[in-house]
């Protein structure tokens, strides 16, 4: 678990401990403290706020009363599955039957040609926008890395959710949209393809009826049909 360098402000006529259960209900409510997360310790979050550990007490002890934590002896305080049930009628997601049902179903005949034929090294793949081997300046791009600084240049993993000054940079640009969300609520994917699967698992629901262009490339990939929906082309006009 991330937390940000928010403090709660002193100068604010709302109590401290008011002030952090709602960071604290804000965090769960947006989906950054999922369901069985294990929160930080009362020591530990008072030094990050910088109040006396009664305060924090108070906060985690209304949260828990409105069921959104749970503490355990010898387990500490996590955030418990009445979260959902009690801020929403709609019921949880139920991530296991997502996994057990297993493989997408085939994209169209034409799509499923294609990407067979793509490892063809007589063929120049427009539709990926690649290069033709003979095409691609491997030599300059050999300089280009003769020239980079070792110490510069990290081949370390990624952290989970992405790039951390990407996901900054994303959420200054969404502020300028009138859009806030930190940068921890921010997930970086591989592609549009990944992000329409997320969307289609862990944001719509099953029986939904999804619009897209005619014609659109999406008519070509069972990313929703997948996830027992249904995709219809809008009327022309």
């Amino acid at each position: 678990m991330t937390l940000s360098q928010w403090q709660p402000s002193r100068k604010s006529d709302v109590p401290l401990h008011r002030q952090i259960e709602q960071y604290m209900k804000d965090k769960i409510l947006h989906g950054e403290w999922a369901v069985g997360t294990k929160i930080p310790s009362q020591r530990t979050l008072a030094d990050m706020f910088q109040v006396n550990r009664s305060t924090v007490t108070a906060a985690i002890d209304e949260l828990t009363s409105q069921g959104l934590l749970e503490g355990r002896k010898g387990g500490g305080t996590k955030v418990v599955n009445s979260t959902w049930s009690v801020l929403t009628a709609e019921p949880p997601l139920d991530w296991s039957d997502y996994v057990r049902s297993g493989i997408h179903r085939a994209n169209s005949s034409i799509i499923q040609a294609i990407n067979q034929n793509e490892p063809r090294a007589d063929i120049i793949r427009l539709g990926t926008g690649e290069l033709s081997p003979d095409l691609v300046p491997a030599d300059t791009i050999g300089r280009m890395f003769q020239q980079i600084n070792p110490g510069v240049l990290s081949l370390g993993y990624e952290q989970p959710k992405g790039n951390r000054q990407l996901r900054e940079a994303v959420a200054d640009h969404l502020k300028g949209k009138k859009i806030h969300v930190s940068p921890s609520a921010i997930l970086i994917v591989s592609g549009a393809l990944q992000a329409l699967q997320l969307i289609s698992i862990g944001l719509l629901k099953r029986d939904s009826v999804i619009l897209t262009e005619k014609p659109s490339y999406l008519q070509s990939l069972h990313v929703f049909q997948s996830a027992g929906m249904r995709a219809s082309r809008l009327a022309d006009g």
